[in-house]
């Protein structure tokens, strides 16, 4: 089964988060709160690799845990806290997340950000034609595949007791934030009627 970050994300939870720091912070533009998202997201990205990174200071059995393990869980919980952080910053510039194409547009900029070719060279922003559900799935696939080839990439490091935990938590933290900034210079830039994508939504549904 496919891991989709963007089906757990319980958009109101997401709303209330972003109406909470509005509140917290009310002389804040709209692109100093997508900051303020980015810098928490990327603690938790930091998080996630420190923790998954620390069985390996346990000889021979805790290496194999973070290299198979470890790595997986890391991947996951990174898609998830950058696909949230992404539809926060949609939310901030008032999108309304309970629009399926809002999803669908958050679903593109991940993949832009993280690199996915699926969004370079088969979709762009401003046209999203016939996205049925086997396109749907290898969007989503991409999106993955970009993350854990960054995750494989770490996981020699992980091994490396303790100094793999701060290694692969500062490599996560600053993934992070660049793929939260590419994001929050889109969200700048583009108003929500520039995003015309017409028929699926986030969880892969075909929409007429």
């Amino acid at each position: 089964m496919l891991f989709n970050p963007f089906a757990m994300i319980n958009k109101e939870d997401v709303r209330r988060s972003v109406e909470k720091l509005r509140r917290q912070h009310p002389d804040l533009t709209n692109r100093e709160l997508c900051e303020l998202i980015i810098a928490r997201k990327s603690r938790l990205c930091a998080a996630s690799g420190a923790i998954t990174a620390l069985p390996a200071a346990v000889p021979v059995v805790g290496t194999l845990v973070t290299l198979v393990g470890g790595t997986a869980l890391d991947m996951a919980a990174v898609g998830y806290f950058t696909a949230e952080m992404i539809l926060e910053m949609s939310a901030v510039y008032g999108r309304d997340l309970n629009l399926s194409r809002v999803s669908r547009e958050a679903l593109w900029v991940m993949a832009s950000a993280v690199g996915a070719d699926a969004a370079g060279k088969t979709i762009g922003k401003s046209a999203v034609q016939q996205m049925n559900n086997q396109f749907f799935t290898r969007l989503v696939r991409e999106v993955l595949v970009s993350l854990g080839i960054r995750a494989s990439q770490r996981s020699v490091l992980k091994v490396i007791p303790f100094l793999g935990a701060i290694i692969s938590g500062s490599v996560n933290y600053f993934v992070c934030r660049k793929i939260g900034g590419i994001a929050a210079n889109y969200y700048e830039k583009h108003h929500d009627e520039t995003w015309v994508g017409e028929t699926i939504d986030i969880e892969g549904k075909v929409i007429e």
